[in-house]
């Protein structure tokens, strides 16, 4: 029965000495984490500060920066003729045909790229 004493006795104070490096660990993890969000936090207002520099920079050269970005848009430019009126502003979509041998060539062609892809491999 002794030894099992000092078998509970030694596990447990194992059991200890890993609880207390665990703890060093995590407290040495967290400084680390509040550190890097310090400087995250410092380079977003640097950067917020030279955006601002540059705006007001552009302004004073007369050149309107806030209305550079709304300028840039994707897709079909402003006032295309595919508008059912002037003033609707819902676009008309135009179904695009394709013929039937159209739609063969292309399915060949597919089928032939598969076929090359397939006996390709080994």
């Amino acid at each position: 029965m002794a030894k099992r004493r000092r078998t509970l006795t030694s596990t447990g104070h194992q059991l200890e000495e890993f609880a207390e490096d665990l703890g060093k660990m995590l407290g040495h993890a967290r400084t680390k984490a509040e550190g890097w969000l310090g400087q995250r936090q410092a380079i977003v207002k640097n950067l917020t500060q030279l955006r601002d520099e540059a705006t007001s920079l552009l302004r004073q050269l007369g050149h309107d920066a806030g209305n550079v970005v709304s300028r840039v848009r994707r897709g079909r430019p402003a006032g295309s003729k595919n508008l059912k009126d002037a003033g609707d502003a819902a676009p008309v979509r135009k179904r695009r045909k394709m013929s039937a041998k159209a739609r063969a060539a292309i399915s060949a062609a597919q089928k032939a790229r598969w076929a090359k892809r397939k006996a390709a491999k080994p």
